[in-house]
């Protein structure tokens, strides 16, 4: 029977936390919202403040959008990171016409998205590099 192996990549971790905790935010500014209205889920344990739950979220982003991902899976995570709040965005926009972190989105999003173009252009530089070496070992052979 296969054993799934867990991979370590501190950097998509970090991403994929910072994901969750958004999502987190979320789920308690919705408890909140219950709660007031009498019907919070008392079997769900306590909630940290909105402002507490909202310092985890930054801190996680702050750690990681800044990192340059260097592994396809570190790419990916940013990408996913950039659509997350795009979506969360408009959810919130439909649900209360509200954001959580306004302007602050958009500037994650840009670096997240940067450092993903930095990644690919760095990857296709490399590829151009290799091809005109392979050109110049051709022109050496003949």
């Amino acid at each position: 029977m296969p054993t799934n192996k867990l991979e370590h990549n501190p950097h998509v971790a970090g991403l994929y936390r910072a994901i969750a905790l958004r999502f987190y935010c979320r789920y308690v500014d919705m408890r909140d919202s219950a709660a007031y209205y009498g019907a919070d889920l008392a079997d769900h344990g306590k909630l940290p403040t909105a402002r507490e739950a909202s310092d985890q979220y930054v801190a996680a982003v702050e750690e990681w959008v800044w990192e340059a991902p260097d592994t396809a899976d570190a790419a990916l995570a940013l990408v996913d990171f950039a659509g997350i709040i795009t979506a969360d965005r408009s959810l919130g926009e439909v649900l209360r016409d509200q954001m959580l972190f306004g302007e602050r989105d958009a500037f994650y999003q840009t670096l997240a998205i940067a450092n993903v173009a930095a990644w690919i252009n760095k990857l296709a530089m490399n590829d151009l590099v290799e091809r005109e070496r392979a050109k110049l070992r051709k022109g050496d052979a003949a």
